[in-house]
């Protein structure tokens, strides 16, 4: 009884949004804000008052993201998070000039301080916030994930868009260029993408920038694919079963197969024929998708 009281009063305490200048004692991020599981710190002087209006936006797209994939344990979401709100300068020394990142932990993720007044941040914080859900749900797991990175990112991206349509943003400019990626892909692209780990990790590093933009997009792509082509209208909900299922032990073949229906290697087989009878008409691949709207 005891512990249940001290349970609902720690709850009530965290539920209360404050503004906070203390400093971490293991970093030198400054503690800015706290509300409910989430605090906002920064060690390149962000303000109590960005913190604050973050927070807002974290706390949204994390309501959203849960809406969206229903996890079977609500209960692995419910632990601490931080947001860290970093330079542009130290998001490029520190996170390869990344937008943002989630940390394999699921405990934080970082966001460079130049997308604060972004429309696009809303989005972002969608994206990222899918990866720490996910990587939660992986456990042990999160690190050296045995998920491909194509489904990994295929999942932040989708929620990214799923996001962005629930708010009535316009992404005429974005979705043309990521439609313009799509049409652009040969079938040994397709094919390297979705079967080889290491597509993005060789080249120079301009290349390898590039290679993983492609990655992401043939992600989205695959996710899309299964929901327009193969008529499965919950894909992303099950992208979540995925997850949890290799969270506990099943080899991402396995586990696709369980959420699915669907052999892997098929549809991986699939998705390269497809891509190889289009390479003439690549418009095909957009036209029945989401995508459809931003074809020119």
């Amino acid at each position: 009884m005891a512990a249940t009281k001290a349970r609902k009063a720690l709850i009530m305490l965290l539920a209360l949004p404050m503004l906070i200048g203390a400093t971490s004692p293991t970093t030198n991020d400054q503690i800015l804000y706290r509300e409910s599981f989430l605090q906002v710190v920064s060690p390149d002087g962000a303000s109590a008052e960005q913190a604050r209006a973050m927070a807002k936006k974290v706390l949204a797209a994390w309501k959203f993201d849960l809406s969206v994939m229903h996890w079977s344990h609500p209960a692995e979401m419910e632990r601490a998070l931080t947001l860290r709100l970093l330079s542009h300068e130290r998001m490029k020394r520190e996170h390869g000039g990344a937008r943002a990142t989630a940390g394999h932990s699921g405990d934080k993720f970082n966001v460079d301080m130049d997308l604060i007044g972004d429309e696009s941040i809303d989005r972002t914080f969608a994206h990222e916030l899918g990866h720490v859900q996910m990587f939660r749900v992986l456990g042990k797991y999160s690190e050296g994930s045995p998920v491909p990175s194509y489904f990994l990112e295929g999942h932040g991206q989708m929620l990214n868009q799923l996001y962005s349509d629930h708010l009535g943003q316009d992404r005429s400019g974005p979705g043309a260029s990521i439609v313009h990626t799509m049409m652009s892909f040969t079938a040994e692209e397709a094919r390297d993408i979705l079967t080889d780990p290491r597509y993005f990790k060789l080249g120079t590093d301009k290349e390898k920038q590039n290679k993983a933009a492609k990655m992401e997009r043939m992600g989205l792509y695959f996710v899309e694919y299964l929901r327009a082509r193969k008529n499965i209208p919950d894909t992303v909900p099950r992208m979540g079963r995925v997850f949890e299922l290799v969270g506990h032990g099943k080899a991402y073949e396995q586990a696709f197969k369980q959420a699915y229906g669907l052999s892997l290697d098929g549809t991986v087989s699939e998705i390269v024929t497809y891509f190889k009878g289009t390479e003439t008409q690549p418009a095909d691949r957009i036209k029945g998708t989401r995508f459809e709207e931003y074809l020119k």
